[in-house]
């Protein structure tokens, strides 16, 4: 990559929507790394999620480039809608490698979580041959097992300094802390869908569009049928079921669930569900909890998975934990199989946040 010009920054991923905490990551990357630009480039057809889960293409892309206006220094390309099949990043960069050859040096901008999982990536090892990777991350503690992860893909890689590593002759993979902004694309979505504000979570030019668009607000619903799903309020006999989903959230789980299963089931009175983006996140997502919880007096009584960590269940006398690797929660679906029983609005809980989902870059 000698004699390149340009230092250009590559954002991708679904941005269904584009937030504020993607926007603030760019920002902070392109003045680590002394980018010229970063190009965000949205994901036409992601290769590992459902198609009518993800807002159409022309969308995501008018929200990013509302997002991205005024800024110099980002600019958007709808390269990936121009390509037939799956949006493949290897594919991505050959092909921004075959336009700009060498006037261009280019740093693949992705998150931690992502980073975990990009073994199942297509191609992946050859990632380096065509750019360097920059991974964000908001503290060190998926730092070690993303060390692993190189130590697998790129056995012949050195580390000249700390957070950066050289894989061969090729690309650099780079760890870069950034801001922790507890904003999601997921948590984002759900509150739109539930009628409640999102202003200040995404550019306001970009919560007009959704509006204007009435993006998200069907997002439930199939075949003209209405969402009926029914939550129901926290009181103090539902305190356990809070607390463990708190301690969920606060532990890195995504998309958190809670089932109020009384009167509906013998054995439970709340299943409370979540997942994580690899085997890997849902191990450490688990093992965070137990441990959290068992600080706060919560004991779990049994635990069944954890060997294989893709459908982690954890007993917690009138409350069933579940935690999901992603696509095995979607292949279950017992949202769908408990669809009569209400959701609990565990967020509304005095001290309750916002769940997160994917982290910047997703």
């Amino acid at each position: 990559m000698a004699g390149c010009t340009r230092k250009t920054g590559i954002f991708g991923g679904t941005l269904d929507p584009v937030h504020l905490g993607h926007l603030r990551s760019a920002e902070e990357i392109i003045d680590a790394f002394g980018l010229h630009e970063i190009w965000f480039i949205p994901a036409a057809r992601p290769p590992h999620k459902d198609a009518p889960a993800i807002t159409g293409f022309q969308h995501r892309l008018s929200m990013v480039r509302l997002a991205v206006s005024g800024n110099p220094r980002f600019r958007v390309l709808d390269m990936e809608s121009r390509r037939p099949g799956p949006s493949y990043s290897i594919d991505t960069l050959r092909e921004l490698n075959r336009r700009y050859g060498k006037s261009h040096d280019f740093f693949f901008i992705m998150g931690a979580d992502a980073f975990l999982d990009i073994e199942i990536w297509k191609e992946y090892r050859k990632l380096v041959d065509f750019c360097s990777i920059i991974v964000m991350s908001r503290d060190d503690t998926l730092y070690s097992e993303a060390k692993a992860v190189i130590a697998r893909a790129w056995p012949e890689y050195t580390s000249p300094e700390p957070h950066c590593f050289n894989c061969g002759n090729s690309g650099r993979i780079f760890f870069q802390k950034v801001t922790r902004l507890e904003i999601s694309a997921t948590s984002i979505r759900e509150k739109v869908r539930r009628g409640k504000s999102i202003r200040y979570l995404v550019p306001e030019n970009v919560r007009e569009y959704m509006e204007t668009n009435r993006l998200y607000t069907q997002e439930l619903k199939e075949n003209n049928l209405e969402d009926n799903t029914e939550y129901s309020k926290p009181g103090p006999d539902s305190a356990r079921a809070v607390e463990i989903a708190r301690a969920i959230h606060d532990n890195k789980g995504e998309d958190i669930v809670v089932l109020d299963i009384r009167g509906l089931s013998a054995f439970a009175d709340f299943f409370i569900i979540a997942h994580g983006r690899s085997t890997r996140h849902v191990e450490g997502i688990t093992g965070k909890i137990r441990r959290s919880l068992r600080d706060k007096k919560i004991r779990c009584s049994g635990v069944e998975g954890e060997s294989e960590s893709k459908w982690v269940l954890m007993d917690y006398d009138d409350c069933i934990v579940h935690i999901f690797y992603e696509p095995v929660r979607a292949f279950y679906d017992l949202e769908g199989l408990w669809a009569d029983a209400p959701r609990l609005d565990w967020q509304e809980a005095q001290g309750a946040e916002n769940p997160s989902s994917a982290r910047a870059g997703g």
